[in-house]
């Protein structure tokens, strides 16, 4: 059986700048990559990032943040299959499945 460890190392988090294209001080960083979770009481692993409409998720690691990840533009992220996934896919509130869905008929 293989298994897979992660190691993170623990050097000072950066942020991607949008405007540089480069990773930069987390203090000069704006948007998503400047919002930090909680991950205190948190499990290690992946967490959809609501407060974004799960198009984005987050890591968490020895009750610390390691930083964002995003979604392909059409999908969002589903925790029990940890992956980005069709939103049709993931249960509420990242997704839809198992909600009515309506058509216009014309």
């Amino acid at each position: 059986m293989l298994t897979l460890v992660l190691t993170f190392l623990s050097v000072p988090l950066f942020g991607y700048d949008d405007n540089s294209g480069s990773c930069a001080d987390p203090s000069s960083v704006t948007g998503i990559c400047s919002q930090r979770r909680d991950c205190s009481n948190k499990a290690d692993g992946l967490y959809a990032d609501t407060e974004n409409h799960c198009k984005t998720y987050y890591t968490c690691y020895n009750g610390e943040f390691k930083g964002h990840n995003f979604c392909s533009k059409v999908t969002v992220f589903d925790e029990v299959q940890q992956t980005c996934n069709w939103p049709g896919a993931v249960d509420p509130p990242c997704g839809t499945k198992g909600q009515a869905t309506t058509s216009a008929t014309g």
